[in-house]
């Protein structure tokens, strides 16, 4: 009897990276307190992001052998890949926009810097001098305060509408001089197939 079997999978981390985003949302929609909520917004957008980077990287890969050793900043990588799946003008597309908000959050999240804020923390209804120290101590940096559930919801949908205008608008670089009718659409789901897996 066997004991090993020799599996060559084409592993997608935007499959994985997804799988976690949407497991977080799901988490944040059932839960009932405002800390679990956020922390598992916080979660799903970093984990969005990733997804629509690894995302990105796997289209990019299909048109461009060099793709992983290019050194380009992401807005010129990402301008090289829609152009090539004939989606030119889609960095000012408000989809792409929204994706470029949860690109900064995550970079807030992940490399955010000590900075000092003045703010107005509300305490009309503090009943005690504790609750008013706990309001005042409990104040988040700048990226944390900007996310609820609604906007992580959105970024996920954001990330499915890429996948889909890619390939809806792109066709698989080996049909390139076929006509028109001939060519073969991307079909990849990057998202929510884990690939290709060989025994």
């Amino acid at each position: 009897m066997l004991k090993t079997l020799k599996v060559t999978a084409q592993c997608r981390a935007a499959h994985d990276n997804f799988g976690v985003a949407t497991t977080c949302l799901e988490l944040a929609y059932r839960a009932k307190e405002k800390w679990e909520i956020d922390h598992h917004c916080i979660t799903g957008i970093t984990f969005t992001a990733f997804a629509i980077e690894a995302m990105l990287n796997h289209f990019g890969q299909i048109y461009f052998k060099d793709w992983n050793k290019l050194k380009l900043p992401r807005k010129d990588l990402h301008k090289k890949l829609f152009k090539a799946a004939n989606l030119d003008a889609y960095l000012s597309a408000k989809t792409y926009q929204q994706a470029k908000y949860c690109f900064e959050l995550r970079d807030g999240f992940a490399h955010g810097k000590t900075i000092e804020e003045t703010l107005d923390v509300d305490i009309h209804d503090a009943n005690h001098p504790h609750e008013i120290v706990c309001r005042a101590v409990s104040l988040q940096t700048q990226a944390f305060r900007k996310i609820d559930y609604n906007l992580f919801k959105q970024f996920v949908n954001v990330a499915r509408q890429i996948e889909n205008d890619i390939q809806n608008n792109g066709f698989y670089p080996e049909t390139e001089n076929l006509p028109l009718e001939f060519r073969g659409k991307l079909c990849e789901c990057p998202l929510s197939s884990s690939g290709i897996r060989t025994w």
